[in-house]
């Protein structure tokens, strides 16, 4: 044989050798879990919510969690829904991607449409009968053995998504913010703000949304089943939102843990401006935040806070409980940029420190023992909570910068002033 022919010959073997694996795939994917149409015998109604391989492999599932949790964090950033638990649902539903559904509509959650023929949607054929009303049969093998008459159902169609990202938007974006799911997102931000840990509150989130009907099965199965899989695979260290200008920025550390409790959050684009000066409304949100502030009988309103505006609770709730007061005239300014010697005046309004500083003393060379906020900034030197430029200047009417509050908010926290 001339070389010519050799090659031809080894090319031969190789593309019979390929088309031999992938049928050898193909049969294995499709020859798990049959339906009743298609064997009479082995198969089962059930069989078609399960996977189309017997046992996905460790790489599938890894490939699958790496691609559904970059969608996750993006959809958790934008819509505030736990990425971890976006990530362990999308994996039991659907079977790390194995599902006839997820396969044929990437559809990751079993998300119906419920009609005859609904336009935008997959039929999954051979399913129980999940109808009202019983669905026709043409041949009955047996229980959980049932050949269905599938053009007069409306029980089986499941929503086609052109993308696992659409399908983690959908579910995100619209299905779990709708009235009767929105409340455990609610609960979700309550919870970190009071200093749930990623792990607890993402599996509370689960039993929620679980029982307010997303499964039948109930509240305390889905955050088992679920949550399970969020351990053995690690999913909460999707959780941790990062923001992207803070890094290696003198106050990281203190601004990341700040917004891991929710008491802190960045703009939409995904920053925090770190350096940037913060305003009024921003401190109000902040505060209020941290100390879950809740209303009093006390009704308190500001000319220029409309009831629309992002922070007008937030404002509300400081000022009901004398934390930050408005600066005349019925107004609160809100837009305005905080001094630091109003900073210093909102803490010790507060009440963080274990003992207020003597009157008529003051460290700074800058600010009179008569000035307005004297005692405050005292006193809050005096607990190590803030400090001056220098050791005798404080700038009380320079303004507070976004890292700044986040700083001191950490030191009053492990400082257990906050208790």
């Amino acid at each position: 044989m001339n070389l010519a022919k050799l090659i031809r010959a080894l090319l031969s073997l190789s593309i019979f050798l390929l088309v031999l694996n992938c049928s050898s795939l193909t049969t294995s994917a499709k020859g798990v879990n049959l339906l009743p149409f298609e064997d009479e015998k082995s198969g089962r109604n059930s069989n078609a919510y399960l996977s189309t391989y017997e046992y996905p492999s460790t790489k599938m599932k890894e490939d699958f969690i790496n691609e559904i949790s970059t969608y996750a964090m993006k959809a958790s950033e934008k819509w505030g829904i736990p990425a971890s638990a976006i990530i362990g649902m999308a994996a039991l539903e659907s079977g790390y991607g194995t599902t006839r559904i997820a396969i044929n509509a990437n559809n990751l959650f079993g998300i119906k449409v419920w009609g005859y023929n609904p336009k935008n949607a997959w039929q999954l054929k051979g399913q129980p009968d999940e109808d009202y009303e019983p669905v026709p049969v043409l041949t009955d093998y047996g229980q959980d053995r049932k050949i269905y008459d599938e053009s007069k159902r409306r029980d089986n169609w499941y929503r086609a998504f052109s993308s696992y990202k659409e399908a983690v938007d959908y579910l995100a974006g619209n299905l779990l913010l709708n009235d009767r799911y929105r409340f455990a997102k609610n609960n979700y931000e309550e919870r970190m703000k009071k200093g749930w840990g990623y792990e607890r509150a993402s599996k509370e989130y689960l039993f929620d949304i679980a029982d307010a009907g997303y499964i039948h099965l109930g509240g305390e199965y889905y955050r088992n089943k679920v949550g399970s899989i969020m351990d053995e695979r690690e999913l909460y260290q999707f959780d941790e939102r990062t923001l992207k200008d803070i890094g290696g920025h003198w106050a990281e550390q203190q601004i990341l843990f700040l917004t891991e409790k929710g008491w802190i959050s960045g703009y939409p684009d995904g920053t925090y401006k770190p350096n940037q000066s913060i305003t009024r409304a921003q401190a109000a949100a902040i505060i209020s935040n941290f100390l879950a502030l809740t209303t009093t009988n006390k009704d308190i309103s500001f000319s220029d806070v409309e009831k629309s505006f992002w922070a007008s609770d937030s404002i509300r709730l400081v000022a009901q409980h004398k934390i930050i007061n408005g600066i005349g005239d019925g107004r609160f300014s809100p837009n305005t940029f905080l001094t630091r010697a109003q900073m210093a005046q909102i803490f010790y309004n507060a009440g963080f420190y274990s003992h207020s500083a003597n009157k008529g003393v003051t460290s700074f060379k800058d600010v009179d023992q008569n000035f307005w906020a004297s005692l405050a900034i005292e006193t809050m030197k005096q607990e190590g909570i803030i400090a001056g430029y220098t050791a005798s200047r404080f700038g009380p009417n320079n303004p507070t910068t976004r890292a700044h509050m986040a700083a001191m908010i950490y030191r009053i926290h492990e400082k257990g002033l906050d208790k």
